[in-house]
């Protein structure tokens, strides 16, 4: 900073000399013009009036032509303006000199700064004294640009190391155990952990999750542990198949729920072991300092990586117990082979015997669909829960009280009684009913549109297991009206509900 203020002083110093000389160069050059106008103007003057070049004809001029006298003075008005302008002219000269140096020092500042960047020095700031405040801002957000890229290029590196470095791990040991005891200590190790334990889904049990490896404070941790599916953090990660992050560790959460010690870590990830959505596990890795973004993203790779290996080791081991038991079941197949061959000729006689019975059933179902036929246009059919609600009728009932099927399922049985019948009647129906017993006779119902038709009834429970579990009934349509009422009068003499006038 001293030599700058010497070198700007210097300059100072010569600028102030040159532009003192120059002003006084031109008020030479002023005097020098004013004299040479005033030689000019005698001379042409001199030789206008064709007078010899004398003071006598000086003289004459003079006192002749008062404007000589004018043009006498000339040399000190030059003089005077030709100083006024070198003066001005360097003062403005001075003014560029100065902004020059200026804009020097300020893209010296510049330089510095890009110096600075260049030599990876990404802390450094544009100096203060640096005049464009938005050019500054610009510049700092740039370098602040490139320490992100630099701090992402570095997290790059670290992460693609760590992924080798763990891929070698994974290739180089086959065995389950081993290799949760290895990668927990690689992990641990690589994110500057304090705490790490491995769970694997148990492969006879799918709702629990043992621990197959522990390391701790650089060294193993021996023990087993078992957690459920869903119990804990932990067995909620499994369960989710979605990491978990506490910064706030409560203080008893390793004792109770990880099996990592008794210390309180300030930071806990649990991450589970999934490849294409399919979890073989968990990893839980404590530390005393928080783990970063980029952190938590290579421990989730790793996770993948690791489930993989896990995943195809367990598949592989399923194929070859399949294979066993696949060889297994073909020496049981060839002792079956010959049983199988005695049984096909039974089987072939079995199989003439059932088309036999087939036809017959066929025939016997051609019969009973032409029964059901003839039942549906000449009886009118419904069901009934054990309270009388209707749950089905045919279309013969619909035909012959008018209503359609969805107005009366749903209905009790008295949605179509009509008011002329005895209660006594539905009594006794209710009655033999409820002890398994079919009920017959005239019952007298009503239309939808008011009117009346009479039928001959029959109603059978239906038992199952010993209970009645519903009703169904037949009734057949007495067009007869007449006729109908002879039969009911009879029906009522029979129960002795008829009036002795009636009668």
């Amino acid at each position: 900073m001293e030599s700058f203020s010497n070198t700007y002083s210097g300059t100072y110093n010569f600028l102030s000399l040159n532009n003192h000389t120059f002003k006084y160069r031109m008020a030479y050059l002023g005097a020098f013009l004013g004299v040479t106008l005033i030689i000019i103007a005698m001379v042409v003057d001199l030789f206008a009036k064709d007078l010899p070049f004398t003071f006598e004809s000086v003289d004459i001029l003079y006192t002749s032509n008062p404007t000589h006298w004018i043009i006498l003075t000339s040399p000190f008005f030059l003089t005077t303006l030709f100083y006024a302008m070198g003066r001005m002219i360097g003062e403005q000269e001075y003014k560029i000199e100065q902004q020059l140096q200026r804009e020097k020092d300020q893209f010296s500042m510049l330089e510095q700064f890009i110096a600075e960047l260049e030599n990876g020095n990404y802390t450094a700031s544009v100096s203060q004294e640096f005049e464009n405040a938005t050019v500054a801002g610009q510049l700092e957000h740039f370098r602040d640009k490139l320490l992100e890229g630099k701090s992402a290029e570095e997290r790059r590196a670290w992460e693609n190391q760590g992924l080798a470095s763990f891929g070698d791990l994974l290739r180089s040991v086959s065995d389950i155990d081993k290799l949760s005891d290895d990668a927990i200590r690689y992990i641990v190790k690589y994110l500057s952990c304090n705490q790490g334990s491995v769970y694997i889904l148990n492969e006879h049990d799918a709702d629990t999750l043992d621990m197959k490896a522990c390391y701790a404070f650089d060294r193993k941790k021996f023990g087993s542990q078992t957690i459920g599916v869903g119990q804990g953090l932990v067995g909620q990660c499994f369960l989710e198949k979605e990491p978990v992050i506490l910064y706030d560790v409560p203080r008893n959460y390793i004792k109770i729920t990880s099996g990592l010690g008794m210390a309180t870590p300030s930071c806990v990830v649990i991450v589970p072991l999934k490849h294409n959505n399919e979890v073989a596990g968990v990893i839980e890795v404590a530390s005393f300092h928080r783990l970063e973004e980029y952190h938590i993203k290579f421990l989730e790779k790793v996770a993948e990586a690791f489930a993989s290996v896990v995943l195809s080791a367990r598949s592989n081991q399923d194929i070859k117990r399949l294979l066993e038991e696949s060889q297994v079941h073909m020496e049981e197949l060839r002792s079956q082979e010959e049983e199988m061959r005695q049984s096909l000729e039974e089987l072939q006689s079995v199989q003439e015997q059932m088309v036999r019975q087939l036809s017959e059933n066929v025939n016997m179902k051609n019969q009973l669909e032409a029964r059901e036929k003839v039942l549906g246009l000449t009886t009118i059919l419904s069901e009934s829960d054990l309270y009388g609600t209707i749950t089905f009728v045919n279309d013969r009932f619909c035909e012959v009280s008018q209503y359609s099927a969805d107005e009366l399922i749903g209905q009790g049985h008295n949605f179509v009684r009509h008011p002329d019948m005895p209660a006594e009647i539905f009594a006794r129906m209710w009655k033999l009913l409820k002890r398994g017993q079919p009920f017959q006779g005239i019952i007298k119902n009503r239309k939808k549109d008011g009117t009346h038709y009479w039928v001959d009834a029959t109603i059978m429970p239906v038992i199952e297991n010993g209970k009645i579990v519903k009703y169904i009934g037949a009734r057949y349509h007495i067009k007869d009206d007449t006729h109908a009422q002879r039969l009911f009068l009879r029906q009522l003499n029979t129960l002795g509900l008829l009036s002795p006038a009636v009668v």
